[in-house]
Formats: C-alpha cells, sequence, structure tokens
C-alpha cells in the first residue's frame, strides 16, 4: 500500500501544540536523533498516551458477576469482603469484628 506524505508546517512560536523549527533541532540533538525521527518518537509518545493500549472490554461487570467475585473472595479469605472502592475509609482503615481488623487489601502497612 503506497503511503501518501504527511505535510508538517512549524510553528513561528512554540505554543503548546506546535514547535518552531529551532525547538525541533534542539530536541533531536539532545535525543541524539535526526528531526524526522524527534518527529515519529513524539508522535509515537502521542500515541501511547492518547490511545487505548488494549481491546475495549464488554463494560461494567453484571451483578451476577459481582456475587460470584463476593462468594470466590470469601472462600479465600474468610471475613474479607468486596468493596466498592479501595480509596474509601472502611477499604483503607480495615472494619473491626471482635478484636481483630479485617483489612480488605493484601499490601503490608
Amino acid at each position: 500500500m503506497e503511503q501518501k506524505p504527511v505535510l508538517l508546517r512549524l510553528r513561528e512560536t512554540d505554543t503548546g501544540n506546535g514547535v518552531t523549527r529551532s525547538t525541533l533541532k534542539l530536541l533531536a540533538k539532545t535525543l541524539g536523533v535526526s528531526e524526522t525521527d524527534a518527529i515519529h518518537k513524539a508522535l509515537a509518545d502521542s500515541a501511547r498516551t492518547y490511545l487505548p493500549q488494549y481491546e475495549p472490554d464488554e463494560g461494567p461487570l453484571t451483578a451476577k458477576q459481582h456475587a460470584e467475585i463476593s462468594s470466590a473472595v470469601k472462600k479465600t479469605h474468610g471475613l474479607a469482603r468486596v468493596v466498592d472502592s479501595l480509596f474509601s475509609a472502611e477499604a483503607s482503615t480495615g472494619t473491626k469484628i471482635g478484636s481483630k481488623t479485617i483489612r480488605t487489601t493484601s499490601r503490608p502497612r
């Protein structure tokens, strides 16, 4: 497949959406690459930043899937339970049951 060339017009001044030729030259020199490779790297970095790096999933979990997860957690971790957020006060401080504090995460504190 033949690829058509892309025209790149550099800016008169550096902006949030474009750079001048002097900035491109400085970037290429700093990276130790050609100006063309500096442009390719910038585009590749933008692609990794803004484009999904995985296939889309099937959307939110169903009620049945939530129930299966809760059941698996109870079987594996006993008194631990599924929480909506790892950042809620309950999840970060744990739940007191008798003299024990049950934490829903396994990371050390």
